[in-house]
């Protein structure tokens, strides 16, 4: 009797099990959840009847909402439980000085690798060049992949409220990640209610915008899972190369984050030391749906602000055609006119005038030579550059200060060596 009672039972437990494997989450209407007819409610609703746009990669379609206005183009990545509206009280604040582009990600995409595939697809549809990446918790660590491995395309960076390659939240997460794959995808979507409803939104100081926002997003099994090994899809972050490092970057986070620990906002600003930073105070994980007013004037404050590394470079490309071409006045411009220009002859410290060098790229006129800025660093009102120099028969390396006054970067001293 007891063995075909557990038999039963056991039955009994399968066929639930069986069942909840094709009950599908839940869809939530954000328009019935939440009461307000205010500006926020408004907009998006306005937002949400806008087209978009869609494209095919390998086989996967990519949705997509491009707009705006400008001849730069801010690219908005969202999170892990996003899509491209999530951005919508930003896209509608910026898209009239700026071209806007959001995405949705496929939930079949698992790794980096695929999700920028995806992303430059969608800037070479969108015929974007350089742009800005603004990205937030897992779209920040996307972000942060762009900056490390097409920094020649990334204008300026925004992470906000993410995290650096770690191992941390593999290790924190490695029963999880074994378990959920197998839990039906109605337990999942539970399980994320509840840390939303006890986590997420009381660190936002309730806001009833963001709950109605965030259960109203699409949800499925495939894509947290996905996104997830996207979150744990480690990288090498050149956070010290020049390439990387004269990318302006600008770190948002939270005080009371519950979905970033204070272990990885200490680390990615240590990886990053050069980046600005701006903390939000009891805003939590979402501050751009919660706190978006303030979220888009740090935005907007930062992407407006002038490129140091850019401006200095300038005075760098004078020096550089200057030479090549025996143009003495725009080489000229590049250095302070008490420019010291020093070397090494003999073992002896040779000390050139700035009048001299003239005299002498004058007299050699122009050249077929090879430049490049190999390094550089700018603290505040000064720049320390190395530079090359390859002649058909000779090489030399510059380590060139700048200082920055009200005539703009000028080179106040050029240390040489030949290097064959």
């Amino acid at each position: 009797m007891k063995k075909k009672y557990f038999k039963i039972s056991a039955l009994i437990l399968f066929l639930i099990v069986l069942v909840l494997y094709f009950i599908p989450a839940s869809k939530s209407d954000f328009f019935k959840l939440y009461v307000n007819n205010d500006k926020p409610a408004q907009n998006l609703k306005e937002f949400k009847s806008r087209a978009t746009k869609e494209i095919v990669v390998d086989g996967v379609s990519w949705n997509y909402y491009a707009g705006g206005n400008g001849n730069k183009t801010i690219f908005f990545i969202h999170g892990m439980g996003g899509s491209y509206d999530l951005w919508w009280q930003q896209i509608i604040a910026f898209e009239k000085d700026y071209k806007v582009i959001s995405y949705t990600l496929p939930a079949s995409i698992n790794s980096l690798e695929k999700a920028s595939e995806g992303i430059f697809k969608i800037l070479e549809a969108e015929k974007v060049d350089k742009f800005y990446a603004v990205g937030t918790s897992m779209g920040g660590y996307i972000a942060q992949y762009l900056v490390n491995t097409i920094p020649s395309r990334i204008e300026k960076a925004v992470f906000g409220n993410t995290f650096p390659p770690n191992n941390l939240i593999a290790k924190e997460n490695e029963t999880k990640g074994k378990v959920i794959p197998y839990l039906p995808e109605i337990i999942i979507s539970k399980l994320g209610e509840k840390k939303l409803n006890e986590e997420i939104v009381p660190a936002a100081k309730n806001s009833p915008l963001l709950k109605a926002f965030l259960v109203s997003l699409p949800f499925s099994k495939e894509q947290f899972i996905n996104r997830y090994y996207i979150v744990i899809d480690k990288f090498t972050a050149f956070s010290d190369s020049y390439n990387t490092k004269r990318i302006p970057k600008l770190i948002i986070e939270s005080d009371n984050d519950p979905l970033i620990q204070p272990k990885l906002q200490k680390e990615i600003k240590e990886l990053y030391a050069n980046a600005e930073v701006f903390t939000f105070h009891n805003e939590g994980h979402f501050p751009y749906i919660n706190a978006s007013e303030t979220y888009n004037k740090v935005l907007r404050d930062f992407l407006t602000k002038e490129n140091d590394y850019e401006i200095a470079e300038k005075t760098i490309v004078n020096y550089f055609e200057g030479r090549r071409n025996a143009e003495l006045q725009k080489l000229q411009s590049a250095f302070s006119e008490n420019a010291i220009l020093q070397t090494i002859s003999n073992d002896e410290i040779v000390t050139i005038s700035l009048e001299n060098y003239l005299n002498a790229v004058k007299t050699d006129g122009s050249q077929e030579v090879e430049t490049k800025i190999l390094e550089g660093d700018i603290t505040n009102n000064i720049a320390v550059f190395k530079t090359e120099f390859k002649y058909k028969d000779k090489s030399y390396i510059d380590y060139l200060t700048a200082l920055k006054s009200k005539d703009g970067w000028k080179i106040v001293s050029k240390t040489f060596t030949k290097t064959n």
